[in-house]
């Protein structure tokens, strides 16, 4: 089990985007993916069991375009 773990780890670190340093506009992209699969994960969840409100909707547009701003303004300050 150890080994799989540390070759998991060793593999997510090779695979991390080094092009982005942890800044400030860095960590607000990472928290703003992290809202959108929590909003899909409860996106999945309501429609499954009840009605889904329409601010929801909303919420995940609103997220998905600070997200595509936020990569375009990373792209733009650090470029590869």
């Amino acid at each position: 089990m150890e080994f799989l773990t540390a070759w998991l780890a060793d593999y997510l670190i090779g695979e991390s985007d080094d092009w982005v340093p942890r800044t400030l506009l860095g960590w607000i992209r990472v928290g703003l993916l992290a809202c959108l699969i929590g909003q899909l994960i409860y996106l999945i969840h309501a429609c499954i069991a009840l009605s889904v409100p329409l601010i929801l909707w909303f919420s995940v547009l609103a997220n998905v375009l600070a997200l595509v701003i936020v990569r375009r303004l990373l792209r733009w300050r650090y470029p590869v």
